[in-house]
């Protein structure tokens, strides 16, 4: 298995085998059950064309009894007052008749008074071929009791019986004899319409028996026939005809198909049925073809077996499946001969493939003569064994490069990192102000900003977001940071403070890059808040029943989009006790993998009633929760919050 999985050739030549193997059973799959499908059809064509000679002949010789009876029935009519008459149509039908064995006219009793109480007169036919009569009324052959004599005379009409076993005494012997034969018995009345007898025309069981075995479209195959009721009147074992019904097995063992079938044929139907081996004469699969015959109220069939009519198909299909799989061998063989020779020259392309990924990229590449894709492959790879030489030079000087940036980025951070305020508490000395704040830029260096410093009685702070991100918005971050302590330790005001920094970077803003900012000033003695917003996010401002709310802020531009822009001021009359909570919007447009906003609501919910925690402790509240919110996602946009709480009355 090893060696196979290793080998190209044989994988690809097993999977053309498994391929063809597939496309060939489809196809023979396919052809074998049309085919079959055909044979069934044929089959069941040429049995019902049996089936409907056999009750076509049947028919016209029923018929022609029938007719028989018909035609002799006036003149026995009109001699209903001459008993011995009566020998001589006997005799007449049965000479006219030569498929009759015998004939009887049978009277009820006493109708005449002389023959008294039994007179059946019986013509029948010996085995030479003369006609026997005899009178064969007695009380040991009371005929009035026998189904060819009391059915017809309690229908009031002609009637086919099934066959029955006809008992009577050898005149010459004195032994009884059983004889089988069905009848056609027709009613006969006298003038009045009154029932005075029975006419019965027998035939030999073994006529009927005869005529329908003649049916064999198949070797194997063989006949049966039911009666009403469905009694055997024809089946290869002559033991149960006329003594057993199609469903006696039914009663001794559970046996549905056969059920089946004598349902069907005794509610005169037409058509095929497939029964299991164990159910049917040989153990073999079979189809029973069958069709009724209605002029008597029986029904017919052909048993044949299923070997018998696809023998010939198993047989084509057995060899076909053998050629097919020799055909599939000899096919992988020759593909494992021919692609083995195909692919060696890969196999020697992949050993020197293996020995410059060692990184001996001066091992020689096999020439490969030719235009198909293996020469075209190795010349592809001699070009890239070259290429890939010139590659690793260029990705040396690029990775020291990359190393070298990385390193200056790593500085950057450092330098723009020290020129924030990070030392916490700022002014240890004085308990009136608490101060926390971070910042976290998304890339090694970012765009946002905060500052604060005091000048006398005076707390100057800024919170500020550069548009972008990486160097360029550190760099004007570093110039707005120099800009806003440079400003306010002239001791302006917030507004001019801001002006002071968008004239400054309006004047040689060719990147069009600006910068919103939110500046204070409070009053430390007053808790006097002035400021000046330029485009930033709102702060919040937790006052001491501890409902957050946004400020109420005038939509200045941002500082840098051009210079002489008169930015207004603002003014809130007294900040003591109140914590002001500023950020840049990487804070509340934060996403999750699934690109919800943190949002304003959100940081609205977790600032309700956190009035009484500390600057630091709210700082780090709320970057926790946008770490919580962000469960995992990359952070992209720089992010910075400061808090700031003032409390005039605390001793310094």
């Amino acid at each position: 298995m090893k060696k196979f999985r290793e080998s190209f050739a044989a994988q690809l030549s097993v999977f053309v085998a498994l391929l063809a193997s597939l496309i060939f059973f489809v196809n023979f799959a396919t052809n074998f059950y049309y085919s079959r499908q055909a044979i069934k059809d044929e089959a069941e064509k040429l049995a019902m064309c049996e089936l409907d000679n056999t009750v076509l002949r049947l028919n016209n010789i029923l018929n022609t009894v029938e007719n028989s009876a018909n035609n002799m029935y006036p003149f026995i009519t009109r001699h209903l007052a001459d008993a011995d008459s009566m020998y001589a149509y006997a005799r007449m039908i049965v000479e006219n008749n030569p498929v009759l064995t015998g004939c009887s006219l049978a009277f009820e009793p006493e109708h005449f008074k002389n023959k008294g109480h039994y007179y059946s007169i019986y013509a029948g036919r010996e085995e030479d071929g003369s006609i026997t009569i005899e009178q064969e009324g007695s009380k040991t052959y009371d005929y009035h009791y026998l189904d060819w004599y009391q059915i017809p005379k309690l229908l009031n009409s002609p009637y086919w019986t099934d066959p029955y076993n006809d008992v009577y005494e050898d005149p010459e012997t004195g032994k009884l004899q059983i004889e089988q034969i069905f009848s056609y018995s027709m009613p006969i009345h006298d003038k009045q319409g009154n029932f005075v007898g029975v006419m019965a025309l027998d035939i030999d069981q073994q006529w009927l028996s005869k005529i329908i075995n003649n049916m064999k479209p198949y070797p194997n195959s063989h006949t049966i026939a039911l009666g009403r009721g469905g009694i055997y009147l024809v089946h290869p074992d002559s033991s149960i005809i006329g003594r057993e019904t199609i469903f006696t097995e039914t009663l001794e063992g559970d046996f549905p198909e056969i059920r089946t079938v004598g349902e069907l044929m005794t509610s005169a139907k037409r058509g095929m049925y497939a029964v299991s081996g164990e159910n049917v004469t040989g153990g073999e699969d079979s189809y029973v073809f069958y069709t009724p015959l209605n002029r008597v109220g029986w029904s017919i069939a052909i048993v044949c077996p299923e070997g018998d009519i696809f023998g010939g198909y198993n047989r084509l299909k057995m060899w076909l499946i053998v050629m097919m799989a020799v055909g599939i061998f000899l096919m992988m063989v020759v593909c494992i001969l021919v692609i083995r020779k195909r692919v060696h020259p890969l196999e020697r392309l992949a050993r020197s493939a293996n020995v410059i990924a060692r990184g001996n990229f001066d091992k020689e590449v096999p020439v490969i003569r030719g235009d198909d894709e293996i020469a075209l492959l190795s010349r592809a790879f001699r070009d890239m064994q070259h290429s890939l030489v010139d590659y690793i030079e260029e990705l040396k000087t690029t990775t020291a490069n990359k190393e070298r940036i990385e390193g200056e980025l790593r500085i950057a951070h450092d330098i723009q990192m020290g020129m924030i305020p990070k030392i916490f508490p700022p002014y240890p000395d004085r308990k009136d102000i608490d101060i926390f704040a971070t910042l976290t830029p998304a890339k090694e260096v970012g765009g946002d900003l905060y500052d604060f410093l005091i000048l006398g009685e005076k707390f100057y702070f800024v919170i500020g977001d550069v548009s972008g991100k990486g160097i360029p918005a550190s760099l004007l971050m570093a110039v707005c940071r120099n800009l806003f302590r440079t400003v306010a330790a002239q001791g302006l005001t917030p507004q001019q403070i801001v002006r002071s920094i968008n004239d400054t970077m309006g004047e040689s803003n060719e990147s069009g890059m600006f910068i919103t900012l939110f500046v204070g000033v409070i009053d430390l003695a007053t808790g006097h808040l002035s400021f000046c917003n330029a485009g930033h996010n709102p702060p919040v401002i937790i006052p001491s029943d501890g409902k957050p709310a946004f400020m109420d802020l005038v939509p200045n531009i941002p500082a840098g989009l051009f210079d002489g822009f008169d930015f207004e001021a603002q003014e809130y009359p007294s900040v003591d006790g109140v914590t002001l909570f500023l950020y840049t919007d990487g804070l509340t447009e934060a996403e999750n993998k699934s690109q919800e906003l943190f949002g304003d609501n959100h940081l609205i919910d977790i600032l309700t009633g956190k009035h009484h925690l500390q600057a630091k402790d709210l700082v780090e509240l709320a970057s926790n929760s946008v770490v919580a919110h962000a469960n995992g996602a990359e952070q992209s946009d720089d992010l910075t919050i400061m808090v700031i709480r003032i409390n005039i009355n605390k001793k310094i």
